[in-house]
């Protein structure tokens, strides 16, 4: 079950939130006021990640997420292999079973937007 985490980061948890288990992540993102302006979720976390990106100026994606290889001594850089990927209705299930904790505005939103990409 997703729980929410502890904000350590400099950024305001009225800008972003944090939800973690064994094998998911949530990242909503707000604006200034407190609409959500986007949301990551990483399925298959330390595994072969797959991520649903979302943002209020861009449409929804759906692909792996992989490592970059960086230039000399610079850090990884993480992206997206695959934006055409398939998004079905057992990640959805998967999200909906997992996102009890998630308050209820911003789970029915996460989900209707991933409704709409199915």
């Amino acid at each position: 079950m997703l729980k929410k985490l502890t904000n350590h980061a400099l950024i305001d948890e009225q800008d972003r939130v944090r939800y973690l288990d064994e094998s998911m992540s949530v990242t909503l993102w707000f604006n200034e006021d407190n609409s959500i302006f986007g949301f990551e979720v990483i399925f298959d976390l330390l595994l072969r990640e797959k991520s649903f990106i979302y943002n209020v100026n861009s449409r929804a994606r759906y692909g792996n997420m992989i490592e970059e290889n960086p230039k000399f001594g610079r850090n990884i850089k993480r992206t997206m292999d695959n934006f055409n990927a398939e998004f079905t209705l057992e990640r959805l299930s998967e999200f909906e079973s997992k996102s009890k904790y998630i308050p209820e505005k911003e789970r029915e939103f996460i989900l209707k937007i991933m409704h709409d990409n199915i």
